[in-house]
């Protein structure tokens, strides 16, 4: 007797029509599109008294920049909150279409010439070829493409709004401390811990982009296989800790860029505002990867 076979797992993302359109940039494209009217339905009426669909995403968006003002204050929050939303709820909608039927269960299938066709109308009847479906949707978080893109993204932001609030010259001395050497052997070693700032930019952007590829893809690998031997509790159990884990992550994001951005645009002299968000920045590590795991 022939057992189904577990769906096949790609890291890289499998192009689906177009010589360049993969399962994960259709599923950004529907992101961005679930986005828009989202907000768009949301918004439109603008109702002195708002209610419904209108109170709700007031009452969201409000809540998310309060956050971000009682860390970085009411001017400072109000610049970097368009950034800090953007990520959140795109990251978080792009989580979420995971847990939605047909994504990653339903595509095309990768035949070679001489296969016979396993399907009966738009079912597959075949257990043998069960493990040939390239889907046509893939949660865009599960791409090392998009969540390096987003990493860069964020520590570019976050060098523009420090030489923006901070001065060229102020900003370039995080890194290059030239005037630090005319302090004899401790000037040495401060120039060289500039240095060492420019080698922690470059691994935020790794620690950034893997951070979140690694705990969406292996949540939707988990949602896979678990779905595949137990089809009914996988639903019950997983489903709803994928979108808590989806949110999580989002949150991580876009609270680790405010953190950065604030560090930022923050002074060498104010060590103890530096400690404090160095502080934060760790606390928050550790938490979100004690949720996650």
């Amino acid at each position: 007797m022939q057992l189904w076979k577990l769906p096949h797992i790609s890291i890289a993302p499998e192009v689906i029509f177009g010589g360049w359109i993969t399962n994960t940039l259709l599923c950004t494209w529907i992101s961005i599109i679930v986005l828009f009217l989202f907000f768009y339905l949301g918004i439109r009426r603008q109702d002195d008294i708002p209610s419904g669909w209108q109170n709700f995403i007031e009452w969201m968006v409000e809540a998310l920049l309060g956050l971000v003002e009682s860390i970085s204050g009411k001017e400072k929050g109000r610049k970097f909150f368009p950034i800090i939303a953007s990520f959140f709820f795109f990251i978080f909608v792009a989580n979420l279409l995971d847990v939605i039927p047909g994504v990653e269960t339903v595509g095309q299938l990768d035949l070679k010439p001489g296969d016979p066709q396993p399907l009966w109308g738009f079912f597959i009847i075949d257990p043998a070829s069960s493990n040939h479906i390239i889907p046509w949707i893939r949660p865009a978080t599960t791409d090392l493409n998009l969540t390096l893109a987003m990493a860069l993204v964020s520590v570019t932001i976050t060098q523009i709004f420090g030489f923006i609030s901070l001065g060229a010259s102020t900003q370039l001395s995080k890194f290059f401390n030239f005037k630090a050497l005319a302090r004899g052997p401790l000037g040495i070693i401060e120039f060289a811990v500039g240095l060492l700032e420019i080698v922690s930019e470059v691994s935020r952007v790794i620690s950034f982009s893997f951070r979140l590829f690694g705990n969406i893809f292996a949540g939707s690998v988990l949602l896979t296989v678990f779905a595949f031997l137990l089809p009914v509790v996988a639903n019950i159990i997983f489903i709803p800790l994928e979108i808590f884990i989806g949110g999580i992550q989002a949150l991580v994001f876009a609270f680790l860029t405010l953190l950065f951005l604030e560090l930022g645009t923050t002074a060498h002299g104010h060590h103890e505002k530096e400690h404090e968000i160095h502080e934060a920045v760790e606390e928050f590590g550790t938490s979100q990867t004690a949720v996650t795991h």
